[in-house]
């Protein structure tokens, strides 16, 4: 089993950074290369479309919103793994946050090979999550400056 696991440090306050994870459907918003995404099962299942086709169907496993944690498993993809368990946790600290996103899987191929594909997709999820976690508190701030 190989497990790869990368942190990163938010600003904002760790309950900004949970809801938009905790939106377990909304990941098209902020991981790059999905087409769209299609919810299944009262949005405990998503099957993520991506732009050749490809479909990954992946299931929503564990919740705690207390310790604002999401496990999930992928069920079915076109990727190099297989028993494929992830999890992201935000870890509140001072006026911001840190999300650790781990996971576990049995490669298929080199497993550094394919450890490192998995930490990229990471690393570009966790990019993308800090754009919209910025733009979500851009807005909050000039919502609230406008009702003043």
């Amino acid at each position: 089993m190989t497990e790869v696991s990368v942190s990163s440090d938010f600003d904002q306050p760790a309950s900004v950074v949970w809801t938009i994870i905790a939106d377990f459907c909304g990941i098209n918003r902020w991981l790059p290369g999905i087409e769209r995404v299609e919810a299944e099962e009262r949005g405990k299942r998503r099957r993520i479309i991506l732009p050749d086709g490809g479909i990954v169907l992946e299931e929503e496993i564990g919740r705690d919103e207390v310790a604002m944690s999401l496990t999930y498993v992928v069920i079915s993809a076109p990727m190099p793994f297989n028993n494929y368990r992830s999890t992201m946790r935000v870890e509140p600290r001072g006026n911001g946050c840190t999300l650790h996103w781990s996971a576990s899987f049995n490669p298929n191929g080199p497993e550094d090979k394919v450890a490192r594909l998995v930490g990229s997709l990471y690393r570009a999820g966790i990019n993308g999550l800090k754009l919209i976690v910025e733009l979500t508190v851009d807005q909050s701030v000039q919502t609230q400056s406008e009702n003043r």
